[in-house]
């Protein structure tokens, strides 16, 4: 790899290239004026303001919840089935449970 600086004038000038923007004096008293008028709304005002984002929050929460609650009760039914079904062969004939047990 070249490690010497480049020759071209556009690299060299981005280089040196420096903002300096000036201050804004209106800038902070505007920040705390946004947040005193943010502070006077209600909660149900900030709700229906952000309606559609907190609905597809809600809608994404139950559905993931129901996939889990599905997921969990899918892998408990079947833990189950299996220990039935050990069960069930063992009384029918106690050679088979014994090739069941590890």
């Amino acid at each position: 790899m070249n490690s010497s600086p480049p020759h071209d004038p556009f690299s060299r000038t981005l280089a040196e290239w420096r903002v300096n923007p000036k201050p804004d004096p209106t800038f902070r008293p505007a920040v705390w004026q946004r947040i005193k008028q943010r502070s006077r709304e209600t909660w149900a005002a900030y709700v229906r303001a952000h309606l559609v984002v907190w609905t597809v929050t809600g809608a994404a929460a139950l559905v993931v919840a129901g996939w889990t609650g599905h997921s969990f009760a899918r892998a408990k039914l079947d833990s189950s089935r299996e220990q039935m079904v050990v069960s069930y062969l063992g009384n029918l004939d106690p050679r088979v449970m014994a090739k069941l047990r590890p």
